[in-house]
Parts: C-alpha cells; structure tokens; sequence
C-alpha cells in the first residue's frame, strides 16, 4: 500500500457515529492491552482468544494512549485535538487537554512531564504536571510514535519522513534512522533495544543502541502500535489485517485478537502501580564502615514513579530521649546498581523540586530530606555523618501516593 494511504489510514477521523464520551468498562488489571479502535478504546486480554470489551467509547479519531503508571490513562484524539484522561479503576472519564493540532504520539518521560507528538505542526509539546504546556521541538514532520530510552532520550518516528529522530534532554535533535517506510509505533525493550513498526513495509524493525538495524518481524498488513509486556513480549496492533498480535523475543508470533471488523490504532500495557509502605530504622553511626543503610523496594512498571520522602534525623532525637544524636546526619540515595541519584545534607539546601515540606520537613536544618520520584526498583539510603563525630540517627521513607 502506498505510504499516501497508510497516512491516510493513520490520521483521518474514523466514520463512526458520534457518542457520548463515557467509560464502558472500568475493570482493570496490571498486563490488560488497551487499543485505540475506530471511536473507541479496546481493552483485552494478554493471554488471547477473549472477544475484547470497550473500555471507552465516544472518541473522534482515537491514535496514541499511555499509562502514567498511578493509575491513569492518556488517550490523543487527533481529530478532536484533545487529550482524554482516564482513572482507573473506575474509569471515570475527563479532558486533559485541548486546542492541539493532530496529536497522535504519546510518552511520559521518568520525571512525570508528558510528552506529545501533534501531526499537524510537526512539534512535539510537553506538559509539566502541574499541566504547564510548553513546545519540546519542532520541525519532526509527522511524528506518531514516541519512546524514551533511560537517558530521557526522546524518541519520535516521523510517519511521512520516514525518519526516526533523537532528542535529548536538553532539546537538541539528531537523526537516529532514515529509510523507513511509514514508520509508526516505537517501544524500547528491557536491554535498550527500539522496536519500530514499519507501516508500509509490514514489518517490525530492531535498532540496537548503536543504531544497528535488523528485521524482526515481516508479514504484517499495517503495524501501528507496539508496547512491551513485564513478560518481555511485544504486542503489535496490525491495522491492515485487523489484528493483535504477541511475539516472543525469538520473535514466535501469536494472535491475542482478530476480526475483519477490527480497525486496531496503537497499543498500551497497564502497569502495576508503584507503591511503597513507610518504613524506618534507627543506628549508630561511628564513621568509615559504621554507617546507618536502609534498603526500600518500590513495586510497580509504569513510566511515573511515586513520590516519597526520605529524611535522615539526628538533633531532633534529643527531644524523644536519645542521649547520643547524630550532630550533623548526611543522606545519600543509590539505586540496584549503586549510582548516587540524590544526595543532600541540610534539608533546606535540596533543590526546590527534591524539598520536602509540610509535616514531613525536619525540624532541625541540620537534619537531611529529600522528596523523590521513584520508579520500581530497589533502593538504599545510606546516612553518614557530615562532621566526621559518632550518633545516633534515623533514617525514613515516606510514601506520598
């Protein structure tokens, strides 16, 4: 098929009689496929051979959706130029956003900022959480699929280019792939790799983080969406052949879904939402090897971590009978490989966006906190003591969410 139809089929409003915007459906559980169907979003599930239900119903020209993983859904609606927000598990339906221009890609980078793909302008735009909307970059042409890498690298997929651009962080643009043919979706799997879904080529292409490019998969119709299972399994929504698909890592394809009336957009997993039960632990801290370590694990997949305070106290003790406080604690955060991803010594001089407030700042300046946001994954907090002298201290973590 031409790639000036494959555009057509990927951007144009679907002729279905307008409805009323409402959540059919609000069961919901971590692994369950949600698709982007006609006026519709899909949800399925992952194990195949079950009719899926509507889940929502009333959209225009449903395209890209994803989970922020706390328990809401993103939906772009290009031809109305909205953003849906659905909450889960009642499924009670809201408006994000409105006044965009085509917006087909959607992503959530690790700080919690949505990122936006808008077809119309060739921009990508991005919404803070306290929902400020500013433009990311422009000129990526049509760009539908987008994926972050674990360096925040932005990945678009130019749909009429052909091209696969990189953004990072700071905004700068490079081309990480060109020659494509009407590429769509994007998914990174566990190890880095980017996954593709070639539209016009019926194929699904690899790029290891080098930029080398091998075919994973081939005899598809019109591959729109891709996302990756917790399994390490890639489901593949199919436009042209109506279907859903999940291939293994050796690429052993199997069908989850199918119909002659199935018109399947683009795919998101639901992910198990991030928690955290408070916890604390109390030491003495004498120096070199004699230091207080806590190890926390945050359950959960989503792209959006939840917020925790951990605070490190040790003058504040004094007052709860403690006669050896730690004069001066220091607080350190490493994740499971042991890289340092926060660090502060007097809470009042964290960044603005790592101050912990409220109830839970110290009462001492000397003590630490820091209030993070965390994806799943184990962590330590490890306190020393900043002036070299012995303590008593403890150290807490917090769960926000």
């Amino acid at each position: 098929m031409r790639k000036t139809t494959c555009l057509h089929q990927l951007l144009t409003a679907a002729t279905l009689a307008a409805l009323s915007l409402i959540a059919v459906s609000a069961r919901a559980d971590p692994g369950d496929i949600y698709e982007t169907n006609l006026g519709m979003v899909l949800r399925m599930l992952p194990v195949g051979g079950i009719t899926p239900v509507t889940f929502a119903q009333g959209l225009s020209n449903p395209k890209g959706l994803v989970f922020d993983g706390i328990g809401r859904l993103y939906v772009a609606d290009a031809s109305a130029g909205t953003i849906m927000l659905f909450t889960l598990p009642d499924g009670t339906a809201g408006t994000f956003t409105t006044g965009l221009s085509s917006p087909v890609g959607l992503a959530f980078d690790a700080l919690g900022i949505l990122y936006v793909g808008e077809s119309g302008t060739g921009n990508i735009t991005q919404f803070a959480q306290n929902g400020t909307k500013t433009t990311f970059a422009t000129g990526v042409g049509q760009p539908a699929g987008l994926a972050f890498d674990t360096s925040r690298n932005l990945f678009v997929a130019d749909f009429a280019g052909g091209i696969i651009y990189q953004i990072t962080p700071a905004g700068t643009k490079t081309t990480f792939a060109t020659g494509l043919g009407a590429p769509a979706g994007l998914a990174f799997d566990s190890t880095g790799n980017l996954f593709e879904a070639d539209s016009s080529t019926g194929s699904i292409f690899k790029f290891a983080p080098n930029g080398t490019k091998t075919t994973f998969a081939t005899a598809l119709s019109r591959p729109f969406g891709l996302a990756f299972e917790a399994s390490g399994n890639l489901v593949v929504s199919d436009n042209g052949n109506g279907s859903t698909f999940s291939f293994t890592p050796a690429g052993v394809r199997t069908t989850v879904f199918n119909s002659d009336f199935n018109t399947p957009q683009f795919v998101a997993i639901e992910p198990a939402t991030h928690q955290l039960l408070n916890m604390s632990t109390r030491g003495f801290i004498e120096g070199g090897d004699h230091i207080l370590i806590a190890g926390f694990i945050i359950g959960g997949s989503g792209p959006i971590g939840t917020t925790i305070v951990v605070r490190a106290l040790g003058p504040s003790l004094a007052a709860a009978g403690v006669v050896d406080p730690l004069a001066d604690p220091l607080l350190g955060i490493r994740d499971s490989n042991g890289t340092l991803i926060a660090f502060n010594d007097n809470w009042q001089d964290a960044p603005i966006a790592q101050r912990a407030g409220g109830t839970l700042a110290p009462t001492d300046p000397r003590e630490s906190a820091l209030q993070l946001v965390l994806q799943g994954g184990a962590y330590t907090a490890i306190v020393t003591s900043a002036n070299g002298m012995p303590g008593t201290a403890l150290v807490e973590v917090y769960n926000l969410q």
